[in-house]
């Protein structure tokens, strides 16, 4: 009799479960749109909502057995929270919609407080309130660094503050034959003096070790200095500081006089306009490029715009000078800016490996393209094999050219879904097919949509970082299903499981296993390894279930009972921290009314059952 009921106990969690490797079997051919996917995922949660009251908290009830169910809940409920915060600490917070947005509130949250404690060292920030240190923290973000990597050098417009989080950076002294004058480690600030007087920079920021910095950009700030009082008070304390002027006469060249008239100027500026200097001696030679856009070669981006389009992008250019055997950027390098030579030569070659011929490059050739518009590493080294003089274009002044003209940004779409993008991402940048394509329609779908284009260094990286994910992601999946199983087989000992629960079961994992197959799919996973971790998680409920059978048979009813309000406290929790929150974040106002259809059709099998 015992044999029997396990076996029966296996083959209603294995019955239960089948809709996890079936959900992940349709996410190969079917990706449903998100409003159809909220009111899918809602509608399993009132399945599984109606089974659980009618088929675990109520026979228990009705045994009289309260304050058994209440405390098997409660504690069910806090065990769910804490192994689920573990679970998602480690990855696995990646297999649903909802429980990503949590954790990326929680870092938000995080990183508020983070900024907070570095901000707060530095002069002009430490009478902020609290709002505006929150709006600080939502315009910064937070750059990795590899060791070697500039991030700014001579020349370049201030468009940023910078605050080392991790590592070191070094700054160094062009006019000392680049010697580091200063390494800059945790909490120190840097780029602060020309970010500030809106003067290119007079010195050169590299990665002394691999590091973490905050970024602030430029624009964002002036944006916060016209509605911030506090803030506008610093600035003009700042602006007729001694240390102001020494930077105005060393770096700048200023004479006393000179700087002092500069400072009165700018102070005036701001008390009116609460504006920051505007960024000044920077070269952009703009008759010229337009002049030569139409002859520009290998990055199609320009070709056929229109002359305003042309204009726009002439006018957030920098045209610069490279001497003679000066790099451009160095292999393995971000590719944080792209180039089209005006006069000279240049020659791209790779440092590991001389047997491969370098490429010369002359008039009006752009270069480094490729790993600019995909946001990854420079594959090559570029050095000036002559004098050569460069329109240099920056990643965030591309970023707000793509928002001002709308022909370029659908020249860089055209352009990004061709061939030779997911060729260049596989072949030089060592994407697999599918991470490249996932890169590419995410770009173009962010185009579309008036957002950033990714950088697929970026996407790299997490994937990288999440590479323990899929076990993370399994244990999590397990957790949500690790109470059902238990409560199947202890349930058979003492009255029939009902079809109802077991609708409830697998209508509710059918479409945590569709959406969190699509996310691990976006995430890098193969079919075959989904497939398989969902069929194991099947294969656990069954046995699950009959171990619950085999453990529980000479039980008290009342500890049955408290097994089972364990059972129901975790997955009511999982309801609505996960399940519910997931659907309305995809569907919207016709959750509700998918909840209540979910729930009917759990009363239906009970009916017929």
């Amino acid at each position: 009799m015992l044999d029997s009921l396990i076996f029966v106990a296996f083959a209603i969690g294995i019955v239960s479960a089948c809709s996890l490797p079936l959900g992940a079997l349709t996410a190969q051919y079917w990706q449903p749109r998100d409003r159809t996917a909220g009111a899918i995922v809602a509608f399993g949660s009132g399945a599984l909502l109606a089974a659980l009251t009618i088929d675990m908290v109520a026979p228990a009830f009705g045994r009289g057995h309260y304050y058994a169910v209440a405390s098997g809940c409660i504690l069910g409920g806090l065990l769910f929270v804490t192994l689920n915060e573990v679970v998602n600490n480690y990855g696995g917070f990646l297999r649903k919609v909802s429980t990503t947005v949590y954790h990326l509130r929680r870092q938000e949250h995080r990183r508020f407080k983070h900024i907070l404690s570095h901000l707060g060292r530095i002069d002009i920030f430490k009478d902020l309130a609290t709002n505006e240190f929150k709006v600080m923290s939502e315009i910064m973000a937070l750059r990795e660094v590899a060791q070697g990597t500039s991030l700014y050098q001579l020349d370049d417009p201030a468009d940023a503050l910078y605050i080392v989080v991790e590592g070191e950076i070094q700054l160094l002294d062009p006019q000392n034959g680049m010697r580091v004058f200063e390494t800059l480690k945790t909490n120190d600030a840097f780029g602060r003096m020309a970010f500030l007087t809106g003067r290119s920079h007079a010195t050169v920021a590299q990665a002394h070790t691999h590091a973490t910095v905050w970024v602030l950009p430029r624009r964002r700030f002036d944006q916060l200095l016209a509605k911030s009082s506090a803030l506008s008070h610093a600035m003009c304390r700042w602006l007729h500081s001694d240390e102001l002027l020494t930077y105005l006469q060393q770096r700048h060249g200023m004479n006393t006089h000179a700087a002092s008239a500069w400072v009165a100027e700018m102070v005036k500026r701001l008390e009116k306009d609460k504006l920051l200097p505007p960024l000044s001696d920077i070269e952009r030679n703009q008759t010229r490029f337009i002049q030569g856009a139409p002859d520009i070669s290998r990055l199609p981006i320009f070709s056929d715009l229109s002359e305003d389009g042309i204009s726009t992008i002439a006018s957030r250019l920098v045209y610069k000078t490279y001497r003679r055997g000066e790099s451009f950027y160095h292999k393995d390098e971000p590719a944080d800016r792209m180039f089209v030579i005006e006069r000279g030569e240049v020659s791209l070659l790779d440092p590991d490996n001389s047997a491969i011929r370098s490429k010369m490059l002359t008039d009006h050739d752009a270069f480094a393209g490729l790993s600019f518009l995909t946001g990854t590493h420079h594959t090559t080294s570029a050095v000036a094999t002559r004098d050569t003089t460069v329109w240099v274009l920056l990643k965030y002044e591309f970023d707000e050219l793509l928002q001002q003209v709308p022909e370029l940004e659908q020249r860089v779409a055209d352009y990004l879904q061709q061939e030779d993008i997911e060729a260049y991402l596989e072949q030089k940048q060592h994407f697999d097919a599918s991470k490249a394509m996932y890169w590419i329609n995410t770009a173009v779908k962010n185009i579309d949509a008036g957002r950033l284009i990714p950088a697929a260094d970026e996407l790299a990286t997490k994937i990288h970082r999440s590479k323990g994910a899929p076990l993370a992601i399994w244990l999590g999946i397990l957790l949500d299903g690790v109470p059902e199983s238990l409560v199947i087989g202890a349930s058979l000992l003492y009255h029939d499981i009902s079809l109802a629960l077991v609708a409830g079961l697998f209508l509710s994992n059918y479409p945590e296993a569709l959406f969190s197959s699509i996310g691990m799919r976006q995430q890098g996973m193969t079919y075959l390894r989904i497939g398989i971790m969902w069929t194991s998680i099947m294969l656990f409920t069954g046995i699950g279930a009959a171990l619950g059978n085999l453990f529980f048979v000479d039980a008290h009813p009342f500890a049955i009972s408290i097994v089972e309000g364990i059972a129901a406290g975790a997955m009511l929790t999982m309801i609505a921290q996960t399940m519910l929150p997931e659907a309305y974040f995809k569907g919207g106002s016709i959750i509700g009314f998918a909840t209540l259809l979910g729930f009917l059709a759990a009363l239906f099998f009970k009916s017929i059952g």
